[in-house]
């Protein structure tokens, strides 16, 4: 596996040992596999592909804060992506009165054991 030291290894790695924990520690409170929690340490799997409820866990844990995890402890970065997102109201809708494709599924049939239909 291609090992990788960013940002965020980094911060894991650092708040793993400033709380003594093992991997294995942190890996159980988690509730998640040592390998998979290691992938995300070693920066062979990216932080950001971890879910939400085990990402959250993670940063209660080691006493991480989340903003920063993920955005770099830019304090303009939830202030930016806000400005991003449309106004209420101004959001596209799909048009109902627009026909939606239907999907085609076909049957397979099997050939019964007697060989008849």
């Amino acid at each position: 596996m291609n090992r990788r030291t960013t940002r965020e290894t980094e911060m894991i790695k650092t708040a793993r040992h400033r709380l003594g924990y093992s991997q294995q520690q942190v890996a159980t409170l988690i509730g998640m596999q040592v390998r998979q929690y290691q992938r995300f340490e070693y920066g062979e799997t990216e932080i950001q592909r971890i879910n939400i409820r085990a990402g959250l866990a993670l940063c209660a844990v080691l006493e991480l804060d989340p903003v920063s995890l993920v955005f770099g402890g830019r304090a303009d970065a939830l202030t930016e992506i806000q400005r991003q997102r449309p106004s209420k109201g101004k959001m596209q809708v799909r048009n109902k009165e627009a026909p939606r494709k239907k999907r085609v599924v076909g049957r397979i049939r099997r050939p019964s054991k007697d060989g008849v239909e």
